[in-house]
């Protein structure tokens, strides 16, 4: 259990897609912060995309046996998305 911001915030860079999940469903089953909530559930989602646009740029470049490079996907992506 997390016990304070500080050491959410220690934490939360360390995390993989797979540990922020699971100490979201911990915070939701216990004690219940929407801060700390939000935030876990924002990495999460940071990780998550990132690992879904790795496996989408990895696709397209086995479809088209050409290797593209991140810095060049993430430049043609809308700038919504490029944030994360």
């Amino acid at each position: 259990m997390i016990k304070n911001w500080s050491e959410l915030n220690a934490m939360l860079p360390k995390l993989t897609e797979q540990e922020a999940e699971a100490l979201l469903h911990e915070e939701m089953d216990g004690r219940k912060r929407r801060t700390f909530a939000l935030r876990l559930h924002q990495r999460y989602c940071t990780l998550r995309a990132a690992r879904e646009r790795a496996e989408l740029i990895n696709a397209v470049e086995n479809r088209i046996g050409v290797q593209i490079d991140n810095a060049e996907a993430m430049h043609k992506m809308p700038s919504s998305q490029a944030a994360y």
